[in-house]
């Protein structure tokens, strides 16, 4: 008799860590599902603040070149582009919006490429 609950307690014993290593497990994965989660909202933030910049920046631009178009040609107004037209798109919106078309792996060499052509102006 002796023996049968020993042995019980065992099963027990091993069942109940086993379902311990589970949990820690499943806490280790979570910790660090959160953590690329954060580091990557603190990237998308840094990325979504340069965007910003270079979106002021051109704004900023634009409104120099149209007061220079408004002084020498007597306010000629800035004709909107036909696909902005067609998209309802306005400089107010966020970049995404504007760029959810690309596919992700173009999106990249857009971005460098716009980074560099952004340089140019500057």
């Amino acid at each position: 008799m002796d023996k049968n609950i020993g042995e019980q307690l065992n099963k027990a014993y091993e069942a109940f860590r086993q379902a311990c290593m589970d949990r820690d497990s499943a806490v280790k994965e979570l910790q660090q599902k959160t953590e690329n989660y954060e580091q990557r909202i603190r990237e998308q933030q840094e990325q979504l603040s340069l965007q910003q910049t270079i979106i002021d920046k051109l704004k900023s631009q634009l409104l120099l070149v149209n007061s220079s178009r408004d002084n020498s040609y007597d306010c000629v107004p800035l004709l909107e582009d036909s696909e902005a037209r067609k998209n309802n798109l306005t400089l107010d919106q966020p970049h995404d919006k504007v760029k959810s078309g690309i596919p992700r792996e173009k999106q990249s060499k857009v971005d460098i490429s716009a980074k560099s052509n952004i340089q140019i102006l500057i």
